[in-house]
């Protein structure tokens, strides 16, 4: 096999060191049990493909999909490999020898199509003038309530933001493994967007601008930080840290001491902050292995329940619908109860 992608990081594969440290609290390994399921398997699968002692199948395909990218791995690996890059690496190998699923190849299709990930083509961003860039991006622009109300807040805030039309900013094409359609893309992406800095919605977003577009993007929370004022909501909830927020941009105060400001108690979580459990909706397993998403965030619901609060809060879209999806199912099986809500709406009742 011809693997292109992966010959980037031959180095990286035999710098692991096979310890398995990556097994710990994986949220793959947890549910599935094999070897090949966490990074240390995922690597040696990896390096099988780009030596030519494993030829492409549909299995060792269906492996380096099973995961969520969560970064866990990488933050616990004491040789510091890129584990993450190796996988989509490899991913962008089996893409190019026809092993997309066709889900996936749906949603770049949709990108490219539609410029956003659900082929909405009635999807519009809420245009104004403005003096501080804002990237809505696709999972709030298919939410145009929640977008509204995060201007609203920045409104209330004194702080201005300039709409203006968008695209997805392509980071499905990159994890996916579609990197030459992103290469592609990305004059696209650059021409509607063609600022150095950027307010953001998402965190998954704010990572992609930095990483694929080097653009100075700063999370809408962090500018938020800087200008709320003191409330009394007298909420006690437990929080969820998106792995983008919290193993990638390093995010991790500046929410609990937004909702400490609003007059939210926070009780942690077994697993919290830079040792957060992924919610089981990245890396592309949401719309690929439902399945095994599902098992993940009932593994994180089933955390959150444990610390007594009656109400889980998150920043990411994508963690508030899967772990959403988790509490009602919970609630069915087990008569257990906990609300999922995102922090925008914290905020908003906070400055009500």
């Amino acid at each position: 096999m011809d693997a292109k992608n992966l010959k980037k990081f031959e180095k990286e594969m035999n710098t692991c060191i096979r310890c398995a440290y990556c097994f710990e609290e994986c949220p793959v390994i947890e549910q599935k049990g094999w070897d090949t399921d966490g990074a240390r398997g995922k690597v040696a699968l990896s390096y099988g493909l780009l030596s030519g002692d494993l030829e492409p199948t549909q299995s060792i395909a269906d492996k380096l999909f099973q995961c969520t990218l969560c970064r866990n791995c990488e933050s616990k690996c004491p040789s510091g490999v890129e584990v993450c890059d190796i996988i989509t690496s490899a991913r962008a190998d089996l893409v190019e020898k026809g092993y997309a699923s066709d889900i996936h190849n749906t949603v770049i299709k949709n990108i490219k199509e539609t410029g956003n990930i659900y082929g909405d083509t009635e999807v519009m961003a809420p245009l104004q003038e403005g003096e501080v860039p804002l990237f809505v991006g696709c999972q709030y622009l298919s939410r145009p309530n929640k977008t509204k109300k995060y201007i609203k807040i920045l409104e209330k805030l004194g702080i201005n933001v300039k709409v203006g039309r968008e695209i997805c900013c392509g980071f499905p094409m990159e994890v996916l493994g579609f990197k030459e359609d992103f290469e592609e893309y990305k004059s696209r992406f650059t021409e509607l967007y063609p600022h150095q800095t950027a307010i953001t919605f998402c965190p998954t977003c704010t990572v992609f601008l930095k990483e694929g577009h080097e653009i100075d993007a700063k999370h809408v929370l962090q500018v938020i930080l800087e200008k709320i004022p003191e409330g009394n909501l007298g909420m006690k909830a437990t929080f969820h840290d998106p792995c983008d927020f919290s193993r990638t941009l390093k995010i991790i105060d500046e929410p609990r001491q937004i909702l400490k400001k609003l007059g939210v108690e926070i009780v942690e979580m077994k697993n919290n902050k830079g040792n957060s459990s992924c919610c089981g909706g990245g890396g592309g397993i949401l719309m690929s292995d439902s399945k095994l998403s599902d098992d993940i965030a009932l593994a994180r619901i089933r955390q959150a329940i444990d610390t007594g609060a009656d109400t889980l809060i998150t920043t990411c879209p994508t963690c508030e619908t899967v772990l959403k999806k988790a509490a009602t199912q919970i609630k069915e099986l087990e008569g257990k109860d906990i609300v999922v809500r995102n922090i925008e709406d914290i905020i908003w009742k906070g400055l009500a």
